[in-house]
């Protein structure tokens, strides 16, 4: 990641814009089917070489689970609906706490960390591996959590699928809300647990 670092180094003025207004979670409409969801999915920069010959990275690819049930996510169930085309299957990212249980939340809070946010991003099934999908989401800079990285501090350094901090209370909290209020199931996990203040080594599935 030494190489990815030091071109977000050269990219981040283009990244500042991002920080002051924050990606919007709503509204958000609730549908059940398949999705894919990346909350903690591990990501690899695209790089982009720009006409004044300096280089920037606008969006990643992240390796994302596909599930079935409920999510919510941008847009309406119809719109997510997944689709076929020429034996590739095509689907959104949107969010459920699935993994909530199993992972712990790893808080990044330097203004330089680098991040994907995939909500509402375009995503393919793996012909390989149906049970996960490539999708590409744009990049920010600024404070992010995410429950990838294992709760390693040194994680925060690669691409992870995040959230910042407001949107990352606000989709905890409507999701869970939401579907105890309206009695759908499996019922909804509470919000995962934050990784403990200093770790080095991996604590959670990932």
């Amino acid at each position: 990641m030494r190489i990815a670092a030091a071109i977000f180094l050269l990219a981040s003025a283009a990244f500042a814009a991002d920080t002051t207004t924050p990606p919007d979670l709503a509204p958000a409409t609730f549908c059940q089917g398949q999705y894919a969801l990346c909350i903690k999915a591990p990501c690899s920069p695209i790089v982009t070489k720009n006409k004044d010959g300096s280089y920037s990275i606008k969006e990643a690819n992240c390796s994302c689970d596909v599930l079935t049930g409920w999510s919510m996510g941008p847009g309406s169930c119809d719109s997510r609906q997944p689709t076929t085309v020429s034996g590739r299957t095509f689907l959104v990212s949107t969010y459920s706490n699935f993994f909530n249980r199993t992972n712990l939340t790893l808080s990044c809070p330097s203004t330089d960390t680098a991040w994907a946010w995939c909500y509402g991003a375009a995503c393919v099934i793996d012909e390989k591996d149906p049970s996960k999908a490539v999708c590409t989401c744009p990049t920010k800079i600024g404070a992010a959590m995410t429950l990838g990285g294992g709760c390693r501090t040194q994680a925060c350094r690669s691409i992870w699928s995040a959230a910042t901090p407001a949107n990352n209370a606000f989709a905890n909290d409507h999701f869970f809300k939401y579907m105890k209020e309206n009695g759908l199931t499996p019922p909804p996990n509470p919000p995962a647990k934050d990784c403990p203040a200093t770790t080095t080594t991996a604590t959670t599935a990932q």
